[in-house]
């Protein structure tokens, strides 16, 4: 779901993931339908109208109060709407059946409120709106909802079983700078029913305590919370939705419906991570924005003569390690002293060139990266990648080698180290798998590891011991008086395959 708005701040508009446009009609007698919908004063206003045939599943959007061309057949109708004061948010749904020309309406007037309530109360100094949607249940896309201030939501009351109401509200702190998010929700089964009152209760919140940090990325971000159940997509899916502005560094904490939940940061780069489950009552602390930003994803993998350069990214969140950053660079692969693949990338252009391989023996990989078009003093700003390892072209499997992830400890929000001081880098040895049962994946291990940091961008680079403690590998950083610390690791396995891993600008020190 995506979230616009629709008048001035007031009113909040819900339109339904699902955009499809009107398949192929069947062969039916044609048919029309015009559905009128009325505020509450009883005057028309526009509104756009989910309409789906239940025999040939043809899905579309129409126009209200307008004639539409349609088969004749039984049809599911969801709407939502703004009344004609720009306050009033309206929901409906209901089924019709299309024989010649048809009409049908969603009246405001027989709207009944939805208030929907959080107890204990956050208190004073928030902005207290309450959403609703209208949702078929027998897995049709006919779902429209909406959101309006406390007091001015309506949903129109139906009885038939094919369709539910699910319904939420929000408290979000009038302050920009501070202050806690509630969101809750719940569903009614088995029909739209007349009139909503709920009080929901705040035990049945999980907590998600988030650290935004800048650095990586600066400046305002719009942070995004959306939910699912864990069983899958449903209704309520439209009400579990909250996104937000604030500038970083920034803490806050969500109050969100346990369940599935997956977070996002956007600003001159989008970083997300996938769903994840959060308990009832549970406080779980999460960290946006954690240096250092860096190449990770899958290692390359051969797959009949190809190689494939697999799911990576040359800047990647540690701990939300997916989303879309920006960057250019090159990629290149070489076999015995020559250049079997080279090219230029840029932030439009995705690394999906899968090279044929001669034949069985060692192969590299070297990508760089830089991120361009970011505020001054901005961290990882440039990375890269260089993969030694032996491959064998005849066989469906991923390479051995291992990617460092750099994660250095007691920085504070803005990603720096205290000036003078020392830095512990944990050095993570990442080793995705492809998710593809028809790739093997070769066991390894770590022979060696040997780090490097600078101070200067790169011009000079100081050997630094890595150490090894149970299955931990860490450095100790002696930082400058100011300026920014870049690292560097190779990591050589046991069967002589060797991967180097650079971020420049990795952290701060000030």
């Amino acid at each position: 779901m995506r979230r616009t708005t629709a008048a001035a701040g007031v009113v909040t508009v819900l339109v339904p993931l699902l955009l499809a446009g009107a398949s192929t009609a069947s062969a039916a007698a044609k048919g029309s339908l015009t559905v009128r919908t009325l505020d509450r004063s009883g005057k028309p206003v526009y509104a756009q109208v989910a309409v789906y045939n239940t025999k040939t599943y043809d899905f579309r959007y129409i126009d209200s109060n307008k004639k539409a061309s349609l088969p004749n057949g039984s049809y599911e109708l969801a709407t939502s709407f703004v009344g004609g004061n720009s306050e009033d948010g309206v929901v409906g749904g209901h089924s019709v059946k299309v024989s010649g020309a048809t009409t049908t309406a969603f009246d405001a007037r027989k709207g009944r409120a939805v208030k929907v309530s959080l107890s204990p109360n956050p208190g004073s100094g928030y902005d207290h709106t309450v959403s609703a949607a209208v949702c078929a249940t027998d897995n049709s896309p006919a779902t429209m909802s909406i959101s309006a201030e406390a007091g001015d939501l309506y949903a129109i009351p139906n009885s038939s079983k094919a369709y539910e109401l699910s319904y939420g509200t929000t408290y979000e702190p009038q302050s920009t700078t501070g202050g806690d998010f509630w969101l809750a929700s719940a569903t009614h089964r088995s029909g739209v029913p007349s009139g909503v009152s709920s009080t929901l209760r705040k035990s049945g919140l999980t907590t998600l305590k988030v650290s935004a940090r800048s650095g990586p990325d600066s400046g305002q971000a719009m942070f995004s919370f959306n939910g699912e159940p864990t069983s899958g997509y449903d209704c309520s899916s439209s009400m579990d939705i909250l996104d937000f502005q604030r500038d970083l560094p920034n803490s806050f904490s969500v109050h969100v419906q346990a369940g599935q939940w997956e977070v996002g940061q956007e600003g001159h780069d989008f970083i997300y991570d996938g769903f994840r489950k959060y308990a009832a009552g549970k406080t779980t602390s999460l960290t946006l924005g954690h240096a250092v930003w860096g190449p990770g994803g899958q290692l390359p993998y051969t797959w009949y003569h190809q190689l494939y350069f697999g799911n990576d990214t040359p800047f990647a969140d540690p701990e939300f390690t997916a989303g879309g950053v920006l960057a250019s660079g090159t990629v290149k692969l070489t076999h015995a002293g020559k250049t079997l693949y080279s090219h230029k990338y840029s932030p439009s252009h995705q690394i999906d060139a899968q090279p044929r391989i001669p034949g069985s023996g060692w192969y590299t990989v070297t990508e760089t990266g830089h991120r361009s078009h970011l505020p001054s003093g901005s961290l990882s700003t440039s990375s890269s990648l260089s993969l030694h390892f032996y491959a064998d072209a005849g066989k469906n499997q991923q390479i051995r080698d291992y990617i460092t992830r750099f994660w250095p400890e007691a920085l504070n929000s803005r990603n720096q180290a205290a000036a003078g001081s020392t830095t512990t880098v944990d050095l993570g040895m990442q080793r995705l798998g492809t998710d593809d049962s028809t790739i093997g994946r070769l066991s390894d291990s770590v022979k060696s590891v040997r780090a490097w940091y600078t101070t200067d961008n790169g011009s000079t680079w100081h050997a630094i011991t890595a150490k090894l403690s149970g299955a931990r590998w860490t450095i100790t950083v002696h930082n400058p008086a100011s300026g920014r610390v870049g690292l560097r690791s190779t990591v050589t396995d046991t069967h002589g395959d060797s991967s180097t891993t650079t971020v420049y600008n990795a952290y701060a020190v000030g």
